[in-house]
């Protein structure tokens, strides 16, 4: 070999050693470095007040966002031209505070057209919640989620979460008086 290609055998040997130095080479895998703990559980427990036939609506615990957080899904079951619903959805202010900004739309109603949600403080503890489809459009029928409200958990305890001053009404606007509402309960741990 000439001199030349010396040189140049090194220096691609040199790169190609550089090359498997950076790509690590994977190792072992193993040992040596703690094990991560699991994620922490919530901290907010839901309980329904009962199942859900036909014809309710109901409550049920959505997916939380955190730890300190808690979903909560209205839904509704098996319901047959529901074109809208209002109600007042009362908790216990003391383990929880609701978040004006984690408020979701499910889909229930909205596949069906556009609605016009409106979710207001009216009191401590105390939401106005309305939720209705717009125009002159048939009601949505079976089963799904009308929305979504996120509460903050503000300190240990338990305490009842209803729907009071409740109707439900179908596309003629006729009010829906065999809807049974379901609430529930929840408790905060420490």
């Amino acid at each position: 070999m000439r001199a030349g290609s010396w040189w140049l055998t090194g220096i691609a040997l040199v790169v190609v050693a550089g090359v498997f130095s950076s790509i690590g080479c994977g190792g072992g895998g193993g040992g040596g470095g703690p094990t991560e703990p699991p994620p922490p559980s919530s901290r907010v427990t839901f309980t329904p007040a009962g199942s859900a036939g036909t014809n309710s609506i109901y409550l049920g615990q959505g997916i939380n966002s955190a730890v300190s957080r808690f979903v909560l899904d209205v839904k509704v079951s098996q319901v047959d031209d529901l074109y809208g619903v209002s109600f007042n959805l009362e908790f216990p202010e003391a383990q929880l505070s609701w978040i004006p900004g984690g408020t979701r739309e499910g889909t229930h109603l909205s596949s069906k057209g556009s609605t016009d949600l409106i979710v207001e403080e009216g009191s401590p503890g105390v939401l106005l919640v309305g939720l209705s489809l717009l125009g002159d459009v048939a009601g949505s029928s079976g089963s799904g989620t009308l929305l979504s409200l996120e509460f903050e958990a503000i300190s240990a305890g338990s305490g009842p979460i209803t729907m009071t001053r409740h109707d439900a009404v179908n596309s003629t606007g006729d009010v829906m008086t065999q809807v049974q509402w379901i609430g529930g309960s929840v408790r905060v741990s420490g």
